[in-house]
């Protein structure tokens, strides 16, 4: 019978690598199979087709002969960098070129070495080589010398090759796996391909990854976590064009490879859409996702084809969160490359200072060329000359010379292959004369003007300046809230037509952002209402006299000062504190709060400290504030670095942000959950703070556990409601719907499904019986390996569902019910996954939250808390104890069985095979007390005798005496002479693995070989020694020889086995 493994082996070669690597073809890539490639490669170490790099080079670069060919090649393998950091200089000298010396008859030069033919990329059109090849087998980083089998390569299942260069692998795997199972194990492998025990020099020249199953595919650069692999998606006329060209339909892995892996698009992503970018200290590569890529080339073909300004422009309207401000950057390198555009002038406007420098700073970070930020809008009095005139630039309050600080209607005039960042409060003053006319700066065709939330009001009311500033400039508006009908008939005329739509909808369905839910809190204290300013008085001040209550409301005249009052605000942070506490802190997330005036912000920060919550002020700050603001301010750190401290998810220190009008537009903080809205927001303003809130996150904590955020939440204190319809009713109806979702408010109908399908694998057990339950995940006949792991996936899939709606609805003391339910399922996965699953590499399951995690913590079972906090060991001094603790002797049998199989694995390379007959006989016991040969009793007893073997290994050796090194060689010599294949039945009847009978000849050997690895481990760093090592194999053969009956492939066997036995004794 056919084991599940090769089951699935099969379908991921028919439904996934096969289809893919035939439609590569037909998108005009060769297939080249791996026997074929390896004769264009020196040795499996080797991932560049040199021939074929070589033959590239000089068709690109007809100066080039072949030393000059060679000495590219070589400067590209000897970069001086490692990881990520050499994938970044290796994709520039990709993309730029690599600049080379040579000499010429007019003397000394520098050329620059092109690598691909960027013009025409369509295969047959231009001069690139597009090869595909499957199984390509790398040797891992740490075997260079090592035997030649499949445990000592990496074995990706597609690469793809353009000009000899490794640009792409490609993971697959079955599509009859649960969920994104598939995924997770086509990533993880990837990743270990990546790691430096895989084959890392494969990934230096890497443009992405990609993982498929057939029905589904997602691809993501080097060193992407599982969390970033995303899909790629065509549009309808793209997917009707593609499958009329290629006869495919466009779905699932097709769509995929269609749209991201034909020649012409992989080399565009290569050249014009790849960024490196450091994040809380790491340097990260980006990809665009698909509605990106699609944007810019949509405005590209806007911009190149209109023939006059307002046909060239136009808005992008892409949801918050989807990552515009890459997009804009991607836009404007592209526009930087179009030589049709004649080295364009780029400016980007915004319309806050703190977006202005967000951008630029993403741009500078991003590696953009030379991004100029305007500081302000027009030069100072004396700062007229020119920068090439000779004369001196001087400040009009200092006399010492410095450089002039660039002002923004300098940089517009002079400004041509210039990147400006500004403000649009500066493009306005730069536009105006000071008799208060408009002025012509600049007539060029070649201006680009790209304005961020185009949506705003100001916008529209100096478009006309702009255009009369800027007569034949081309304007692109970005936009990340839904459009409102207004903007259609207004906005929309200014800037002109739709470019790119990326809704809410759409971003939540690829993951791109979390869902949005509302929930409102303290009714009762809510600012807008109908209720009078009388009837929400007495609610705040319903414990004051009546004689302190007529006083206070001379004072709170006003529903806006009521919002002020320190007691209804020392309520509410009461509310706010329990809330977080309960909800979002143990997880690691952070929160917003947003104020109606500093003053309230103010008090709000006091009473949180006062609650313990780690809340900071941010506000502008007067020199006439208040008491309580300054107070409130005081000893607080920078804004820049509370900002950074907030984004950080490592940083306990800083939990909740008390603002006004900052950070509420533009602040990107994906460890941001809740927003705590106090304040009357309307219309644009309100939708782009609640989006602060839509960032996906997975924060992984020391311990591997991880908490993901599933969604954001706003939380209303102010009453917002009737504002929020009235915002929403001004845009479409199915964008308005998109935008944010009630929260659920009863548990039972969101939780009960997902616990009765997680308990469904049970069913017919007691579900508080652990080892009952457990037995639903052993291996039966047709199971490969120790547990059966299709079905282990599943059951996996459906508990992190049902944890996910549990962690949702906590601490409403209407889920606590559930988290019973929960626990039970936690004993019997924690039992699963430290035993049956522990020889395994098993996928990383984010299975709970932290909070979640904190409540099972003292519900998990017992029995299974016993082997939770420490596996049991054959080697623990206290081992009987331990067994002797677990309940019946099922759970004794299982305990010894997975302690004594990780003593094989950990061991087995030391003596092959004592450790293979001693598998072999615990097989045999398990095997037997299934068929119920034996009962668990029985088992018990003769797998205590097979931990009594293992640990007597040494004595063992001495009554022969052997050393445990010696005697592990004397094994191998003898099987291999006896050539023996080891049965169950050899063993004697107690199931021991050894017959103690010792050949003296064989024996005399095997401790003369002994001492040849001693005098090999002698010498320091005798393992990375080629000479030790060469004289190692050399004397053992030797001694091998003596015994005069081994075949050379036998000698070679033993050799390399013996070798392998020296370097693990003196690992350990």
């Amino acid at each position: 019978m056919t084991s599940p493994a090769a089951i699935s082996h099969i379908n991921e070669l028919n439904e996934a690598e096969t289809p893919a690597r035939e439609l590569l073809e037909k998108l005009g890539y060769t297939y080249v199979p791996r026997a074929a490639l390896a004769g264009e490669r020196a040795d499996e170490r080797d991932v560049l087709l040199e021939g074929r790099l070589a033959a590239a080079l000089r068709r690109l670069n007809p100066w080039m002969n072949d030393d000059q060919a060679a000495r590219v090649i070589f400067n590209l393998r000897n970069v001086p960098a490692t990881g990520i950091a050499r994938n970044q200089a290796i994709h520039e000298y990709l993309t730029y070129g690599m600049p080379l010396d040579v000499d010429e008859a007019g003397g000394r030069r520098t050329r620059t070495a092109q690598f691909f033919d960027f013009g025409y990329p369509e295969p047959g059109a231009g001069k690139n080589d597009y090869v595909v090849t499957s199984q390509m087998r790398v040797r891992r980083a740490g075997e260079r010398d090592a035997a030649e089998d499949d445990e000592r390569h990496i074995i990706p299942d597609l690469v793809l090759f353009v000009n000899g260069i490794p640009l792409v692998v490609i993971e697959a795997k079955s599509g009859t796996l649960i969920g994104d199972v598939w995924k997770a194990r086509a990533v993880r492998q990837l990743q270990r391909y990546q790691a430096p025990t895989g084959a890392p020099e494969l990934f230096d020249y890497n443009l992405m990854c990609v993982a498929i199953s057939g029905s589904a595919a997602a691809y993501a650069t080097v060193g992407a976590p599982e969390k970033v692999y995303a899909p790629w998606k065509l549009e309808p006329a793209a997917a009707a064009e593609a499958r009329a060209r290629y006869g495919v339909e466009p779905r699932g892995q097709a769509e995929l490879i269609l749209g991201l892996l034909a020649p012409a698009t992989l080399l565009d992503i290569l050249r014009d859409f790849v960024v490196f970018e450091p994040e809380q200290g790491k340097l990260i590569k980006k990809l665009p996702r698909y509605q990106q890529h699609r944007a810019v080339h949509s405005a590209m073909a806007r911009i190149l084809r209109g023939a006059k300004p307002e046909e060239r422009g136009g808005v992008v309207w892409h949801t918050q969160g989807s990552g515009k401000s890459l997009t804009m950057l991607w836009l404007a390198t592209k526009l930087r490359r179009e030589q049709r555009l004649d080295n364009p002038t780029i400016v980007i406007v915004t319309d806050r200072t703190q977006l202005d420098r967000q951008i630029s700073e993403t741009f500078r970070r991003c590696g953009f060329p030379s991004p100029e930020r305007a500081t302000r809008s027009r030069p100072k009095d004396r700062e007229t000359a020119a920068p090439g005139d000779g004369k001196r630039w001087f400040d009009r309050d200092r006399r010492a010379t410095q450089a002039p600080r660039p002002d923004l209607q300098t940089l517009l005039r002079d400004g041509q292959g210039r990147t400006i960042m500004t403000t649009i409060q500066k493009f306005e003053e730069a536009v105006e004369t000071p008799a208060g006319s408009l002025e012509i700066l600049n007539p060029a065709s070649n201006i680009i003007v790209i304005i961020d939330e185009a949506h705003r009001t100001q916008y529209g009311l100096i478009a006309a300046r702009m255009r009369k500033a800027l007569p034949n400039a081309t304007f692109i508006g970005f936009t990340g809230t839904p459009i409102d009908k207004g903007f259609k008939r207004s906005t929309m005329g200014k800037f002109g037509p739709l470019i790119d739509r990326y809704d809410i909808k759409q971003s939540v369905e690829d993951k791109a952002t979390v869902p949005i839910y509302y929930e409102a809190r303290l009714p009762d204290l809510a600012i807008i209402g109908p209720d009078s300013v009388d009837r929400l008085f007495e609610r705040v001040f319903a414990t004051e006299s009546p004689e302190v209550r007529d006083r206070i409301k001379r004072r709170y005249a006003t529903k806006e000062l009521l919002a002020e009052a320190n007691q209804r605000i020392q309520q509410i942070a009461q509310d706010i504190a329990e809330h977080y506490e309960g909800r979002f802190q143990k997880n690691g997330f952070k929160a917003q709060l947003v104020a109606t005036s500093r003053l309230a912000a103010a008090r709000y920060k006091k009473w949180l400290v006062d609650l313990g919550i780690n809340a900071w002020l941010v506000v502008t700050t007067t020199a006439d504030d208040d008491e309580e603001i300054t107070d409130a301010l005081r000893d607080q750190p920078t804004a820049t670095e509370i900002e950074a401290g907030f984004k950080d998810q490592d940083n306990r220190d800083y939990e909740i942000l008390v603002v006004v009008d900052q950070l509420i537009t533009g602040f990107d903080a994906p460890v941001e959950q809740v927003l705590y809205l106090d304040r009357n927001l309307r219309e644009h303003t309100l939708l782009q703070a609640i989006a602060r809130v839509n960032r996906p996150c997975t924060i992984t904590r020391e311990d591997g556990s991880e908490s993901v955020k599933d969604y954001g939440l706003v939380v209303d204190y102010w009453g917002v409601s009737r504002e929020l319809e009235d915002a929403l009713s001004a845009f479409d109806a199915l964008d308005a719907a998109q935008a944010m979702e009630p929260f659920p408010e009863e548990p039972a109908t969101n939780i009960e499904s997902y616990a009765i399908q997680a308990e469904s694998y049970f069913t017919g057990r007691d579900l508080n019986d652990v080892w009952a339950c457990v037995k639903v995940f052993e291996p039966d006949q047709v199971t490969e390996g120790t547990y059966k792991r299709d079905l282990w996936d599943r059951f996996l899939a459906d508990y992190r569902l049902f944890a996910q709606k549990v962690d949702e609805f906590l601490p409403d003391a209407r889920a606590l019910p559930y988290v019973d339910r929960l626990a039970r399922l936690a004993s019997i996965r924690q039992y699963v996954k430290d035993n049956l699953v522990r020889d395994e590499e098993e996928i990383d399951w984010a299975d709970v939250s932290a909070k979640v995690k904190n409540l099972l913590d003292g519900r998990i079972a017992a029995e299974v808390r016993l082997l939770m906090d420490r596996p049991v060991s054959i080697l623990d001094q206290d081992f009987s104890e331990r067994i002797a603790a677990l309940p019946h002797d099922e759970a004794r049998a299982s305990a010894m069985e997975h302690a004594i199989r990780a003593q094989i694995k950990e061991r087995f390379d030391e003596n092959p095979t004592f450790y293979e007959k001693l598998s072999e006989a615990l097989q045999k016991i398990i095997d037997d007390m299934r068929q119920q040969l034996i009962d668990a009793a029985e088992a018990c007893k003769r797998l205590a005798g097979l931990r009594d073997e293992t640990l007597g290994l040494g004595d063992l050796a001495a009554q022969e005496g052997l050393s445990e090194t010696s005697l592990a060689v004397y094994e191998l010599i003898d099987r291999a002479l006896n050539s023996q294949p080891v049965e169950a039945g050899s063993f004697r009847e107690d199931q021991s693995p050894y017959l103690a009978q010792i050949d003296p000849e064989l024996k005399t050997v095997a401790l003369r070989i002994e001492d040849v690895m001693r005098r090999g481990q002698a010498i320091v760093d005798w393992q990375r020694n080629e000479d030790v090592l060469r004289v190692m194999r050399r004397d053992i053969k030797r001694e091998l020889r003596t015994t005069g009956e081994l075949t050379e492939e036998q000698l070679n066997d033993l050799v390399g086995s013996m070798v392998e036995i020296a370097r693990r004794k003196v690992s350990r």
